[in-house]
């Protein structure tokens, strides 16, 4: 992810989830907002994190459902905007055996797109 880094702090998922919007799907919810709490160099950069609970599976599916929501965000980085956080949170009935690839990526790219016309 080549304009990417991680979220760590808890700060700012305490932020994202106050301050900003979030677009519900089938299997997925994806909170937003503008960055905060970076230097203003870091602007240019987008941060992304994944939320997976443990009751989404044993520690292989959970894993998987990262993996996959990292690789479609990874094909469509160049897409977003900048200056960005985005928080991709599964819902705690989706199992990562049973779950689609195309349908994670087609949830996520209409989240995206909602997330541009606002």
């Amino acid at each position: 992810m080549k304009y990417t880094l991680k979220i760590k702090d808890s700060r700012v998922f305490r932020y994202v989830f106050r301050k900003g919007s979030y677009f519900k799907g089938k299997y997925v919810v994806v909170h937003t907002c503008l960055t905060k709490f970076y230097e203003q160099s870091e602007n240019d950069m987008n941060f992304f994190a994944v939320c997976v609970s443990k009751k989404n599976g044993n520690s292989v599916q959970r894993n998987r459902l990262k993996r996959l929501a990292r690789e479609i965000y990874r094909n469509e980085e160049k897409n977003l905007k900048k200056g960005h956080n985005y928080i991709i949170m599964y819902k705690k009935d989706i199992k990562g055996e049973t779950i689609n690839f195309k349908d994670i990526k087609e949830i996520q790219r209409s989240s995206w797109k909602w997330n541009e016309m606002k």
